[in-house]
């Protein structure tokens, strides 16, 4: 079976974005590249609303994702598109499990990574321990282990490859890896989110959720089933496009909006760069999704403010609070309703909790402890990462993630003092101020959904560009200075002076 119409519908979209993409490049084999990257990125539109069983789609996602590597491309920029293209980047395709662990698609994204790390020994990178490593380990680590106490050996091994393993080879990957052209990076950040803002946008305007139907064609009982996420706001259906749920959309399309500004920064006035910027948040008003709006103005206050231009910072989360405020159908009983229901997990978790509230309680939903939370849609959803850190990993793992959070701010300031180029450090300036949407919006969306992934991958990049930054210094710096003969200056024969 193959949802053939879906499957036109969503190669077109792609097309769409394609052409002004094509229209950016600065090189004749960009344009081979962006051709390549098409070819695989339509093969996986029409993989995932194929019959093919789920296991082999996500195996033949990381196929695809390693054919896309080049040496002259960042790892992280063909990453990044396939992340915000796919399906998998919302866990749409997510596997309950496959004999005693699951098999996810980040877990995937992640061992694509590793083969193309190995397959491209020319992008490595030598650096040292960071305090970003610590922090990343030990919350990891903090994390599995309260999540396996009083669980099963299955269960302690389902945690390790669902979180430990795939996130863990993400980060430390992409921090070891070279970010040769950060423009680049940027711009198939953009592509792909410009491609999935155009998919938000036709299933709202056409109310067509396009890849609904997953389960039945795959006859997978374990994958989330798009239409029973469909949700509805003002009596408008709200478009979720390949994340799953219309608040990761938004927040996910809000931080590729930050990278489009730093790129309108860094080439200037551009038809098509405006065309696939518009397109992005195009898609994010589709998701009627507030947690975008509010990620997409706090990450254009701080870019400003590390531009100098603090008319701009302040006058950035003026406009998006009069948005939120003077658009019925951002406001209005149903806000209220959610303002209410989030203030109320904010106060109400922890006092459920008890005293299991430091090293969390991930039975807490199925006893029955968090009923009072339950929703319309009959289920108990923690929209906040750091109440759903709680419950599942305790306090001790939410101090962790939230010092890992922090640690990336101290590599900008590091990044500024060593005499980056234009590129660099406007690629600095968009992962600093990405980061910061990620501090507030993580309190707007449920917990190891894309935003989440989001926040170890910018660290990463932080990271790895201070180290190529760091080794370019060091090699200024040792280089000696060369050594000019001068031959020796003949005065001549000296005449008397006249009287």
């Amino acid at each position: 079976m193959f949802l053939w119409k879906s499957a036109v519908v969503l190669v077109g979209l792609l097309a769409i974005a394609t052409w002004p993409m094509t229209m950016l490049v600065r090189e004749r084999w960009e344009k081979r590249y962006v051709a390549r990257l098409v070819i695989c990125a339509t093969l996986v539109a029409c993989l995932a609303v194929s019959a093919l069983p789920m296991l082999w789609t996500q195996l033949v996602f990381m196929l695809l994702l390693v054919a896309c590597f080049d040496r002259r491309v960042p790892m992280a920029g063909s990453w990044l598109f396939f992340f915000f293209w796919t399906p998998a980047a919302g866990s749409l395709l997510a596997v309950a499990g496959a004999y005693i662990a699951p098999i996810t698609p980040f877990f995937f994204f992640s061992l694509a990574l590793l083969l193309g790390y190995l397959i491209h020994p020319e992008n490595h990178l030598r650096r040292r321990l960071e305090m970003s490593d610590i922090y990343m380990l030990l919350f990891i680590l903090a994390f599995c282990a309260c999540m396996s106490l009083r669980a099963p050996p299955t269960t302690i091994a389902r945690n390790i490859f669902t979180y430990f393993v795939p996130y863990l080879l993400t980060y430390q990957i992409l921090s070891r890896t070279r970010i040769a052209r950060p423009e680049l990076l940027l711009r198939m950040m953009l592509f792909g989110a410009a491609a999935a803002g155009l998919l938000c946008l036709f299933e709202t305007v056409r109310s067509w959720p396009l890849y609904s139907g997953i389960m039945g064609v795959k006859q997978d009982l374990w994958t989330i089933d798009s239409p029973r996420v469909w949700l509805l706001r003002g009596g408008i259906s709200r478009a979720y496009g390949p994340f799953a749920h219309p608040l990761t959309g938004g927040a996910m399309l809000g931080l590729a909006a930050i990278g489009a500004w730093g790129l309108w920064q860094l080439r200037g006035r551009s038809g098509p760069l405006a065309f696939l910027g518009l397109a992005t948040v195009a898609g994010l008003a589709a998701t009627l999704s507030r947690s975008g709006l509010v990620a997409l103005a706090v990450g254009i206050m701080v870019y400003q403010m590390l531009r100098g231009r603090y008319l701009l910072a302040v006058a950035t989360p003026l406009a998006g609070l009069a948005v939120l405020v003077g658009l019925p159908i951002l406001g209005g009983a149903d806000a209220q309703f959610s303002t209410d229901y989030r203030l109320g997990l904010i106060t109400g978790v922890p006092r459920a909790l008890g005293s299991h509230v430091w090293f969390g309680y991930r039975e807490a939903v199925g006893e029955g402890l968090l009923d009072i939370f339950i929703q319309g849609q009959g289920i108990v959803d923690l929209v906040n990462v750091y109440l759903a850190l709680i419950v599942e990993g305790g306090m001790v793992s939410l101090v962790l993630y939230i010092l890992f959070l922090l640690s990336a701010f101290p590599h900008y300031r590091a990044i500024r003092r060593l005499d980056p180029d234009p590129e660099q450090l406007i690629l600095a300036r968009v992962l600093i101020a990405t980061q910061a949407a990620l501090l507030l919006s993580l309190a707007l969306v449920s917990s190891w959904v894309a935003p989440m992934q989001m926040s170890f991958v910018m660290v990463a990049l932080l990271v790895a560009l201070r180290t190529e930054l760091s080794a370019t210094h060091r090699t200024r710096r040792a280089a000696p200075l060369p050594l000019v003969a001068t031959a020796p200056v003949e005065e001549g024969e000296r005449l008397p002076a006249l009287p």
